[in-house]
């Protein structure tokens, strides 16, 4: 029996109530606006204790009462759509991470926006953000999960947009940089736009989805889905579109989690304040699409299952598509980290790369004989990187705010005096290259161990390439960075002026010293407690908890990869150091490849050529040729002569007879007063 809990959405709600408290403080002080942004997202993060303490005591699920809201009706009845919690493992989990982690990014930003002009509508949109994210996960129906997921694409443009006057600190890309004719940098703006659009229209086919359940089942109780959809998940599967209905209602999902070909978005969302690149890549908007899937692919389980054979064949081809989508991501998106100098971008590439693995792991969870492993497997390293990946961009932040630069090579020999970010920096940055203990070793082991087990082999060693790859361009980094001797450089700032290296403030490093630290401790426990994290995680799910042991040989491939990929990173720049940049440029294919990997595999340039260029070459013909050649024709031509034609008819009938004239009147009125009579 679920325990109901009368107060849970405050959880959701005390930030929604932050951000409306905070725009009217900040009309006097802006400075207020700070602090009643942090401490109702404090609030949040507080009552996630008893609420998971309740969960575990319940031996259940948790549940808030339905609150009512409003009801739609429908050909098939009465819609309720109430103001409902709805808490199982996967929930649970999500609304912790969301809740602690996106409070030390706001405890962060106390020191970190401090002073900005725009300080006061970043806290707005902070606030709303979080409120948005902790909704969609925490909310027990379709129509709420939709507003939180449209929230957090709303306060992503404004968050990536920040800094709307273009300054050029904010930029991201290298200016005056070109592939394929396309520029490759971008202002926030622009940048704003861009993650609008690309997240928005793919949201698209979610919505349909979306309402083509709510209108066939009748309900969007989340979950009576599980065995609610099972008739329409067999009707589309008898017309053998079930898979391309499912893949058409993952589209936002992909998008917001930056899968391919849907991931440039989140390139260029590193113009906005390295608080807000931490609140979208570790705790929010990119874990929504990765939430989506851990939530239904359960559900598309199930019902499938109910519904036949036939449903349940073409909902692993589905699954199986998304699973490919999320490997390749994952080796994609690392291969272009391996050249990249802004250190930010190195951070945002490694995002969508290990949310790949998440969702090969979520997706492939439905070839394997024990769904549930999938399902940890994503869970758990959505976990672990949301940790590492938080402390890494906010330590990011600090960097480049406190040497002027976001170009990981004029950092050289100065990154190191930030004592505490240097450490910070190098205890995240192990549990990104998955180097044994620590937590990221373990959960992207498990996300391999998924794809062999589901009988993928080749995703597997694609994913085994990747975790590489990224052992590789993370020590490069941390290489460059601390590594590298110091040399005699005037490295200018990236907004064109010179900056002094500051200091540490405690408010501003706490927060990602804290993650940090959590890095290795979590790695340290993982044995010990991840069988107990897969029995709570997959409660309410309909899932059995697996027993999760370590395959020996897998764990010893693991760790030879990400420390060999370590040590040839540590090596190749401690001997060559930044010489290495200027070597490649001798080498023809080397710089061949180089520009193709920092062009991002001229995807961007495709894109703009098809879409943008295309859309406004189609724009100008569609006003070419059809405006002119038809409207125009049938406003200045046709219509005059339809007129003048008709016009010659009416004067035919009018022989200026009065014995004519009575004749139509009479029978005129003769009709009116049958139509009368009929009527």
């Amino acid at each position: 029996m679920p325990l109901t809990i009368e107060w849970l959405p405050i959880i959701w709600g005390a930030p929604f109530i932050g951000a409306f408290l905070s725009g009217l403080a900040g009309l006097v002080n802006k400075r207020a606006s700070a602090y009643i942004g942090a401490i109702s997202i404090g609030v949040s993060a507080i009552l996630t204790i008893p609420a998971i303490l309740a969960f575990i005591g319940s031996g259940d699920i948790v549940v808030s009462p339905r609150y009512s809201w409003i009801q739609m009706p429908l050909h098939n009845g009465i819609v309720d759509i109430d103001l409902g919690v709805y808490l199982d493992g996967i929930s649970l989990t999500l609304t912790a991470m969301v809740a602690w982690v996106s409070f030390l990014i706001g405890v962060y930003s106390l020191s970190y926006m401090k002073g900005d002009y725009g300080e006061h509508r970043y806290w707005v949109f902070f606030s709303l953000f979080v409120g948005s994210m902790l909704l969609l996960v925490m909310t027990d129906n379709l129509i709420m999960l939709l507003i939180g997921w449209e929230g957090t694409s709303l306060a992503s443009y404004a968050l990536i947009g920040h800094w709307y006057r273009d300054d050029k600190h904010a930029w991201v890309g290298d200016p005056g940089r070109k592939a394929l004719g396309k520029p490759t940098w971008f202002t926030p703006s622009h940048a704003g736009v861009r993650a609008i659009v690309m997240t928005g229209v793919p949201d698209i086919g979610f919505i349909l989805g979306l309402t083509s359940i709510m209108l066939i089942t009748g309900t969007i109780y989340i979950p009576d889905l599980y065995s609610g959809l099972a008739p329409m998940m067999g009707d589309l599967a008898a017309r053998g579109i079930l898979a391309g209905f499912l893949l058409m209602f993952t589209l936002g999902a992909l998008a917001k989690s930056a899968q391919f070909p849907l991931h440039e978005w989140l390139v260029t969302a590193m113009t906005g304040p390295a608080s807000v690149s931490a609140l979208i890549h570790a705790a929010t908007m990119v874990k929504a699409g990765v939430y989506f899937m851990l939530r239904f692919v359960p559900i598309f389980l199930s019902a499938s299952s109910i519904a036949g054979d036939l449903a349940l064949s073409q909902v692993r081809d589905y699954l199986a598509m998304v699973g490919g989508i999320g490997v390749f991501t994952a080796f994609m998106m690392a291969t272009m980290a391996l050249v990249a100098r802004e250190l930010k971008l190195i951070l945002a590439f490694s995002t969508a790369s290990q949310i790949g693995y998440m969702f090969m792991a979520a997706s492939y969870a439905g070839m394997t004989h024990e769904p549930g492993l999938g399902i940890v497997a994503g869970l758990s390293h959505l976990l672990s990187h949301a940790v590492f990946k938080a402390s890494l961009f906010l330590g990011a932040g600090i960097l480049i705010h406190s040497l002027g630069s976001r170009y990981i090579d004029q950092m050289v020999g100065r990154a190191a005096k930030l004592r505490v970010t240097m450490m910070s920096m190098i205890l995240a940055s192990l549990g990104l290259a998955a180097i044994p203990p620590f937590s990221g070793f373990w959960s992207k082991d498990l996300t391999i161990d998924v794809a062999i087990e589901s009988g993928y082999a080749a995703s597997a060693v694609l994913a085994m390439i990747a975790s590489l790859l990224t052992a590789i361009y993370t020590l490069r980094m941390i290489s460059i960075l601390y590594l590298v001797p110091q040399r005699d450089v005037h490295v200018k700032g990236v907004g064109g002026e010179i900056h002094g290296d500051h200091g540490e403030d405690p408010v501003a490093y706490i927060p990602y010293l804290l993650l940090a630290g959590a890095t290795p401790i979590m790695g340290i426990l993982w044995g010990w407690a991840i069988n107990g994290f897969s029995t709570i995680s997959l409660r309410g799910t309909g899932l059995g908890a697996p027993e999760i042991s370590y395959r020996l040989d897998l764990l010893a491939i693991a760790s030879t990869i990400a420390i060999a990929g370590s040590l040839l990173a540590i090596g190749l720049y401690r001997k060559f150091g930044l010489d290495l940049f200027e070597a490649m440029r001798g080498n023809p294919i080397a710089v061949a490849i180089n520009r193709f990997l920092h062009d991002r595999w001229y995807i961007n340039s495709i894109i703009y050529a098809i879409f943008v260029d295309g859309g406004a070459g189609a724009v100008r013909s569609l006003g070419r040729y059809f405006e002119g050649g038809v409207i125009d024709r049938i406003y200045h031509a046709v219509i005059p002569r339809g007129f003048s034609i008709f016009s010659r008819i009416l004067r035919a009938y009018q022989p200026g007879i009065i014995n004519s004239y009575l004749i139509v009147m009479v029978l005129g009125a003769i009709f009116l007063i049958l139509l009368q009579i009929w009527r």
